[in-house]
């Protein structure tokens, strides 16, 4: 699956990029991010995402697709009470 999530101007965030183990290493994710670089593009935005620095699958495949790292992102997590 992937999706959009964030669109500042002239931006869109590509978002929530995952496939299922089983089904890894076929081109599904490529293919997914793909076709949604292509609706982004032909709407006049430019796509970005971000991906944990320890995904080195996900950053390998977003660089096959011309993706480059702009700067480094620090992945916070909480709890609530």
């Amino acid at each position: 699956m992937a999706g959009e999530r964030l669109r500042p101007p002239g931006w869109t965030e590509l978002s929530a990029v995952c496939t299922a183990p089983e089904a890894r290493g076929r081109g599904h994710a490529a293919r997914l991010v793909g076709a949604l670089v292509a609706v982004v593009l032909a709407r006049g935005d430019r796509p970005f995402l971000h991906v944990a620095e320890a995904n080195t699958a996900a950053i390998a495949l977003y660089e096959r697709l011309g993706f480059k790292t702009r700067k480094p992102v620090t992945f916070r997590g909480f709890r609530t009470p």
